[in-house]
């Protein structure tokens, strides 16, 4: 007779956690998914359901102990909403560094094409000078952009806001004239009841 080549039905504790643990891991998503634009409208503008008036830092409870203290690392480096950056991380400066690159190395490039190796020293200059010049500018422009769109985020939302309070207005002068055409009609209806059928003279 042939053996029996069946497995035992025991399960090792060991291998039963690592059975868990692999059925609670969820695998994360590949992509990451953009935002709504109530998100990004939050982001800019500031979530709704918190106070408008509280000001930066006004949560600090004084009877809870001493605030960290600043240093000079805190000095220079860029904080923007409680989120600490490089300064190469700053909004709009990859794009200004990038066109600053790309300016100076054309200015300098074109400057050593037309006087050669003879004032190295001037082209660099003009290197440098081409890349501040145009890296400050693009910096500004694109600050002076990103502050046209939250001008217009703000605006958005505020005629957003006015539209559904028109909303909510018509639908209630809708329900008021409903309401007013019923009671006419029931009105109307309790008078024609009310007419006597008949007359004396």
């Amino acid at each position: 007779m042939a053996d029996d080549t069946r497995q035992p039905d025991t399960v090792s504790k060991e291998d039963a956690d690592q059975a868990d643990t692999r059925a609670l891991r969820r695998p994360k998503p590949r992509h990451d998914f953009p935002k709504t634009q109530a998100g990004k409208m939050w982001e800019v503008l500031g979530n709704p359901a918190e106070p408008a008036n509280a000001l930066p830092g006004g949560t600090y409870n004084s009877a809870g102990g001493r605030p960290v203290d600043v240093t000079w690392k805190d000095a220079f480096s860029f904080k923007h909403e409680g989120n600490g950056y490089a300064w190469y991380q700053a909004p709009c400066a990859r794009d200004s560094l990038l066109v600053g690159m790309g300016a100076g190395g054309a200015v300098g490039g074109l400057r050593f094409i037309l006087k050669g190796l003879s004032s190295m020293l001037t082209t660099a200059n003009f290197a440098v000078a081409g890349f501040v010049l145009s890296a400050s500018g693009m910096y500004y422009w694109c600050d002076q952009r990103r502050r046209e769109e939250a001008r217009g985020m703000a605006l958005a939302v505020q005629g957003m806001k006015m539209l559904h309070e028109k909303k909510a207005r018509e639908k209630l002068a809708a329900e008021e004239a409903a309401r007013a055409a019923m009671a006419a009609k029931a009105e109307e209806e309790e008078r024609r009841r009310k007419q006597q059928w008949y007359k004396f003279w």
